[in-house]
């Protein structure tokens, strides 16, 4: 990943996916501008003024070039909310903001957003056609499969073939970070491979790439962040004690 900055924020962007400039994305840290109080967080909370959310949203937005992204209440399903560029859909509040959602599906135009800490963010696009999804996957994201799922759903809706599908995957718990003392009652028996065999952390980014290859990407078209967000001080983490997210925000340009 290469880093940078722009409007006083700072924010990752991925190699596998230069070569495409109609496509805005970046990985947001949690560093805020000085002209803002406090860091950056990108979810409504009891404890978060709502509109330190909306300034992070829309410096975010700007930085990119992008429109009001759209995004969800995330509850670790594996339901798919696909856009329809008829009815617009920028959320600004907790009110308006759709729940039980964790992969968000648009045609060009719509910027999406995915909220994270410690969980993974996945970018799937379709360079040809423009389409982009986004998803969110903690370990209940994955063991439900969420990003086969998308895939399917990008297949059987809108006709993509897997293999055209580029996939990038944010920062997230690492295997050295990432321990399941319960996994026998948590993850299915598939997961237990990929467990270090000297303690109970688990390689979620091998579980990943080996989910996105078996629903039809090619291993070339895959790029795994390698950040882990538990280490990284420039991400939130759960697993750390933190309770604000980062973001995932990509759009992609319309023709």
């Amino acid at each position: 990943m290469e880093k940078r900055q722009s409007h006083g924020l700072t924010y990752y962007v991925f190699e596998l996916l230069a070569p495409y400039p109609r496509l805005r994305h970046g990985v947001f840290a949690r560093y805020a501008p000085p002209e803002l109080t406090g860091e950056l967080t990108f979810a409504f909370g009891p404890n978060v003024p709502q509109a330190r959310v909306l300034a992070s949203l829309d410096l975010a937005a700007a930085a990119l070039g992008l429109p009001a992204p759209a995004f969800a209440r995330q509850t670790h399903s594996a339901a798919i909310l696909f856009l329809d560029p008829a009815r617009p859909y920028q959320p600004r509040s907790p009110e308006t903001t759709l729940t039980g959602y964790d992969a968000l599906v648009s045609p060009p135009g719509q910027s999406l957003l995915i909220k994270l800490a410690d969980c993974q963010g996945i970018l799937l696009f379709h360079p040809a056609s423009g389409v982009l999804a986004l998803a969110h996957s903690g370990w209940r994201g994955s063991t439900q499969n969420i990003l086969g799922q998308t895939v399917a759903a990008l297949q059987e809706r809108l006709g993509l073939n897997p293999a055209e599908l580029l996939a990038a995957v944010t920062p997230s718990l690492g295997p050295c970070c990432a321990e399941f003392v319960n996994y026998r009652q948590e993850l299915p028996e598939a997961f237990w491979p990929f467990q270090n065999p000297l303690n109970h952390h688990f390689d979620f980014w091998a579980i990943t790439r080996q989910q996105l290859t078996q629903a039809g990407l090619r291993p070339q078209n895959i790029e795994i962040a390698g950040l882990c967000t538990k280490c990284h001080p420039d991400f939130y983490s759960y697993r750390r004690g933190d309770t604000g997210r980062f973001a995932l925000l990509a759009g992609t340009l319309p023709d």
